[in-house]
C-alpha cells in the first residue's frame, strides 16, 4: 500500500479479483502472463491517451487516461489479460457485463469496453475516474482508526449501493467488501468498486461453484458451506466496519461472536449491530441491507448522518514532503517573482524542490526562465510533464525542476484542476512551490490554498487593488487554515521607504514574515532582457538571501545527506 498524501488520487479497480478455478491456481496462471505496459502518451483504441500508470497487480494494470473525444476528460482504464477462463471468456467480460446494466451514484460507471486492445490480447474496461482514495488509504491517513460516527456514515452509503444490487433480477451479490474496494472522496462520498467476483444469485443452488473472497471479510458460506446471497454482503459490510473501527484488525469469523466486547468504544448498541451483521450463521444476520441500514441509523446520536472529515490533513503524514503555494492579494503584487526567487534560493542552498506554474495562469515562465546562453541546454533537457500542458526543465544542479505551462497548450482541457492535482501527486521532490498569483478566487482554487502546507500571501504597497471581494476571500482562506492548524505567512513585496509605509504594513492581518526590497526598475529590466534572474545579480543576491531567509527556514526540508 502506498503511503497516502495530501491529495491522493486513486482510480477504480486498483485491486484485481480472480475468476475461474482455485484461488491459488488463478494466482499462478496470472503470474505467468506478461502484461504489455503502455508508456505515457500511448493512445488506446484510437481514443484514450495514457497519462500515467496508477497501479499494477497480478491480474492487470490500471491507468489514468485522457478521453480525446471529450476534450481530455480523465478516465480509468482497467487492463486485464484476455486469457480464457473455464467459461471461455476473458476475465473482465463478466464484470463489464454486470456494470453495464447498473446505474447508481455509489457504483462505478463503465464508459467503454475494448477487446484485444492494440492487438496485444488485453481487455480494457474504461470507467469514470474517481478523485479520492481507498478506505484502506483513508484509514492509514487517519492514524489507523476511524471513529464510530464516520464508520456508520460510510456503512449507510454502502447499504444503499448493496440494496440496489440485491434488488436486481436476478440479485447481484458483491462478495468482496473490503477497504481496498471502497473509495471515498474529499466530501465523504463513497463508491463501491471492483466487481471482479460479483455473481448473480441462483435460486435452489446449494453452494457457490467458485470459492472466492478475502480472508477477514468473506462470509463462511464463501468457503463452500452454502450459496452466497444478500446476507453474505451483510456479513462483509459488518466485517468492514469492524476493521475500520478496530484499527485495521481483521475479523476472525471462526472465533464466534465475542469480538465486539473487546472494543468498548463502539458503544453497546453499535457493537450489537455489528455482532449481528457478522454472525457466522446466515440465519442470524439481518435479512436484507434495508434492515442493516435501519440498524446503523439507529446508532446515530444526532438527527442526521455525520459527514466524513476531510482527509487532506491526515494525508500529511509524510512530513518530509511540503507543498507551498504563493498567492498575491491583488494582480501585479509579485507572487511570480517571489515563487521563482524562492525556488532559486532553495536550489542554491542545496535543497531539492519543484517549482510549478499553476494551470490557471497565462503561460509566462518559459519566457522568464529562458536564457540566450542556455538555449542549447534548454532544448536538450526539456521534457513533457503532462500531455499537451506542461514541460519540465531541470536546473544546472538538477536539484530544482521547473514545471512550466506550454505557451500554446491544447484548448478546452477538461478537468484541468483535477489533472493538475494529479500531476502534483507524481512530483517526487520534498518541496513543491506553486505560483498561483491572483488566480485563486474561484471556490476550487480557494480549497487548494486552504489545503497546502504553507501559504505565502504576497502584497505590494499599491492597496487600491485590494478589493472588498478579495479581502473577504482572504479572510475565509486564513480562517479555514487557522482551524486546520496550517501555516499562513504574508510577504511585503516591492518594499521601499515612503511616507505611508507604516500604515501600509499595519493593514496586513499579521506582521509579514519578510519584506522584499523593490528592485531598481531600470536594472531589473536589463536583467530580464539579458535572460538572467535577480539571483544572478551580485549586488542583489546577498540582499535577497537576507530577505528570504525566514521563508527558507520555514519550509526547508532536511535532505538525507543532512541527517
Amino acid at each position: 500500500m502506498n503511503r497516502p498524501r495530501t491529495v491522493r488520487v486513486w482510480a477504480i479497480g486498483m485491486l484485481f479479483s480472480f475468476k475461474g478455478g482455485n484461488f491459488m491456481q488463478a494466482m499462478d496462471s496470472e503470474r505467468d502472463h506478461k502484461f504489455v505496459l503502455w508508456e505515457a502518451g500511448a493512445v488506446i483504441g484510437g481514443r484514450y491517451r495514457v497519462v500515467r500508470q496508477l497501479g499494477q497487480g497480478g491480474m492487470g494494470v490500471v491507468y489514468a487516461a485522457e478521453d480525446m473525444r471529450l476534450h481530455g476528460k480523465l478516465r480509468a482504464l482497467k487492463v486485464t489479460s484476455a486469457l480464457a477462463g473455464r467459461s471461455g471468456t476473458g476475465h473482465s467480460v463478466e464484470e463489464a457485463a454486470i456494470l453495464m446494466r447498473l446505474n447508481h451514484p455509489h457504483l462505478p460507471l463503465i464508459i467503454d469496453y475494448l477487446t484485444s486492445a492494440e492487438g496485444n490480447g488485453c481487455e480494457v474496461m474504461v470507467m469514470d475516474f474517481i478523485d479520492g482514495m481507498t478506505l484502506q488509504a483513508y484509514l492509514t491517513a487517519c492514524s489507523g482508526i476511524i471513529g464510530a460516527s464516520e464508520a456508520i456514515a460510510i456503512g449507510i452509503q454502502l447499504c444503499d449501493a448493496l440494496q440496489y444490487l440485491h434488488a436486481q433480477q436476478p440479485p447481484i451479490i458483491h462478495r468482496d467488501l473490503k477497504p481496498t474496494n471502497v473509495m471515498i472522496d474529499h466530501t465523504g462520498f463513497v463508491r463501491l468498486i471492483d466487481f471482479g467476483i460479483a455473481r448473480e444469485f441462483k435460486p435452489g443452488k446449494p453452494q457457490d461453484t467458485v470459492m472466492l473472497g478475502t480472508p477477514g471479510f468473506s462470509a463462511p458460506e464463501q468457503a463452500g458451506e452454502g450459496q452466497s446471497d444478500a446476507r453474505t454482503d451483510v456479513f462483509g459490510l459488518g466485517s468492514l466496519l469492524y476493521y475500520l473501527m478496530a484499527g485495521g484488525r481483521k475479523l476472525d469469523s471462526k472465533a464466534g461472536n465475542v469480538y465486539p466486547t473487546m472494543l468498548p468504544h463502539f458503544g453497546t448498541e453499535l457493537a450489537s449491530v455489528i455482532n449481528r451483521m457478522a454472525d457466522v450463521r446466515p440465519s442470524c444476520r439481518y435479512g436484507s441491507m434495508e434492515e442493516a441500514k435501519k440498524a446503523l441509523e439507529s446508532c446515530l446520536t444526532g438527527p442526521s448522518a455525520p459527514s466524513i472529515r476531510n482527509h487532506a490533513k491526515p494525508g500529511l503524514a509524510n512530513k518530509r514532503k511540503r507543498s507551498v503555494m504563493v498567492a498575491s492579494l491583488a494582480p501585479g503584487a509579485g507572487a511570480t517573482f517571489v515563487a521563482i526567487t524562492l525556488a532559486h534560493l532553495l536550489d542554491r542552498q542545496g535543497f531539492e524542490c519543484a517549482a510549478i506554474e499553476h494551470p490557471e495562469l497565462e503561460p509566462e515562465w518559459q519566457a522568464l526562465l529562458y536564457s540566450l546562453d542556455q538555449e542549447q541546454r534548454f532544448h536538450s533537457t526539456v521534457q513533457q510533464a503532462w500531455p499537451g500542458k506542461y514541460r519540465t526543465m531541470p536546473s544546472v544542479s538538477r536539484r530544482l525542476h521547473w514545471h512550466m505551462l506550454e505557451p500554446s497548450p491544447e484548448p478546452d482541457d477538461a478537468e484541468a484542476l483535477l489533472k493538475f492535482r494529479f500531476m502534483l501527486e507524481g512530483v517526487s521532490f520534498p518541496i513543491t512551490i506553486t505560483d498561483v498569483s491572483s488566480k485563486w478566487m474561484a471556490s476550487e482554487h480557494e480549497l487548494q490554498l486552504t489545503q497546502c502546507d504553507v501559504l505565502l500571501f504576497v502584497v505590494d504597497p499599491f492597496v487600491s487593488k485590494w478589493t472588498t471581494q478579495r479581502l473577504r476571500a482572504v479572510e475565509r482562506v486564513c480562517f479555514e487554515r487557522m482551524k486546520a492548524n496550517r501555516v499562513t505567512h504574508w510577504i511585503a513585496n516591492k518594499d521601499f521607504s515612503f511616507r505611508e509605509r507604516s500604515e501600509w504594513l499595519s493593514m496586513l492581518p499579521v506582521k509579514p514574515i519578510c519584506s522584499v526590497p523593490l528592485l531598481p526598475p531600470e536594472q531589473w529590466a536589463d536583467q530580464l532582457w539579458s535572460g538572467k534572474w535577480a539571483t544572478t545579480h551580485k549586488a542583489w543576491l546577498p540582499m535577497l538571501e537576507r530577505a528570504f531567509k525566514p521563508i527558507v527556514l520555514e519550509i526547508a526540508v532536511p535532505q538525507p545527506q543532512d541527517r
